[in-house]
């Protein structure tokens, strides 16, 4: 069976964020195996770095707006909570997630370019809106690496008679 289209949008943004590659102008490796991951919120000490995450915020959206005359075709705006941890750095331990949070906004703007390759993550997306994020230095309990937090508003129309659909 085919994916939903949620899903299908979720697999075109990691695959986007694995082209976060210094061959590719970035300061960053994202393309190995785990480097960008779906649905994960705990990640053992042996997780590798740089790593991104996507996952979606506690809050759902709360309202959709319809697209067209029908009320099934109904014009989405999902937000996204991306976080990245980077490699340790002693002296001054958020610096490495500044850069991976400049290299994970620089690839998903692309998305909103109208020349680039990756058109629209394939059509799927209307448009992706980034807010600015945060970085937290490493905290007990929460992580022993410098992160960083990202929403990003991913617009799409959605059939919601059709998930799977287009």
């Amino acid at each position: 069976m085919a994916d939903p289209k949620r899903l299908r949008v979720l697999k075109a943004i990691s695959a986007l964020l694995q082209q976060v590659t210094v061959a590719n102008g970035y300061q960053h490796d994202l393309s190995g195996a785990g480097r960008v991951v779906r649905g994960r919120l705990t990640f053992g000490a042996n997780a590798p770095v740089p790593m991104v995450a996507i996952n979606e915020p506690l809050n759902p959206d709360r309202e959709a707006r319809r697209a067209g005359t029908t009320g099934h075709i109904a014009r989405e705006v999902w937000s996204l909570l991306i976080q990245g941890w980077a490699a340790d750095d002693y002296e001054n331990p958020t610096d490495p997630a500044h850069l991976l949070m400049a290299d994970v906004k620089k690839a998903l703007a692309t998305v909103n370019v109208d020349t680039h390759a990756n058109y629209r993550l394939g059509g799927l997306v209307g448009r992706i809106q980034l807010e600015p994020g945060t970085v937290r230095p490493p905290e007990p309990d929460v992580s022993d690496k410098a992160f960083f937090y990202l929403h990003a508003d991913v617009e799409f129309v959605e059939n919601t008679l059709d998930p799977y659909g287009s």
